[in-house]
């Protein structure tokens, strides 16, 4: 997977452009023809970065990824205790994917869709799922396949971030935290 930075500004405004259109269109509905405008690229460019929509869509799940995982590693200090770092990651996820609503649709959409050939979402390899073996390694964590883990802590804040950005319930800071509290005690072994 490349580095943020290692994207071009081209490349950049594609992914973006994409994203915008499977929000309105869906993977089916997003054209090459519809995203050379959305882009303001010509073909020719999306051509040179990707050998078809589907390599396109695939890459595009990869850059939105490297760019949450980017976003969650700079809010989260690897130094502070694990029960804060528990809190901390809930909540700068839910933050993410209520302020980039759709990047939270296009990963839905992604994960169950032919695009997926691992059948599997990102949760199961990425750095959550490191984080929360790390709680039932280290014993913050009841002893639990760390996947039961992924489906309970990401579950829980993809939930809630849908719930407030298309829903009409507005979960309020003390919502939130009655939630991941639920969760810790549930989890925790402290």
């Amino acid at each position: 997977m490349k580095e943020a930075q290692e994207f071009s500004e081209k490349e950049i405004a594609i992914y973006n452009g994409a994203l915008e259109l499977v929000a309105k269109y869906g993977f089916h509905g997003t054209s090459m023809s519809l995203l050379t405008k959305e882009a303001k690229v010509s073909t020719g460019t999306i051509y040179h970065y990707f050998s078809s929509k589907d390599d396109l869509m695939k890459k595009m799940y990869c850059y939105f990824r490297s760019q949450l995982e980017a976003y969650i590693s700079s809010q989260v200090d690897v130094k502070e205790d694990y029960k804060e770092r528990y809190y901390l990651r809930w909540q700068k996820l839910y933050l993410y994917y209520t302020q980039h609503p759709k990047v939270l649709v296009f990963f839905e959409q992604f994960i169950n869709s032919p695009y997926n050939f691992e059948r599997s979402p990102h949760h199961f390899t990425g750095a959550y799922f490191k984080f929360l073996k790390e709680g039932i390694d280290k014993k913050y964590l009841k002893p639990a396949k760390p996947e039961i883990y992924v489906a309970m802590y990401m579950g829980s804040v993809v939930m809630a971030s849908k719930i407030n950005v298309f829903g009409s319930i507005l979960l309020e800071e003390t919502d939130r935290e009655l939630l991941i509290n639920k969760l810790w005690v549930g989890m925790s072994q402290v």
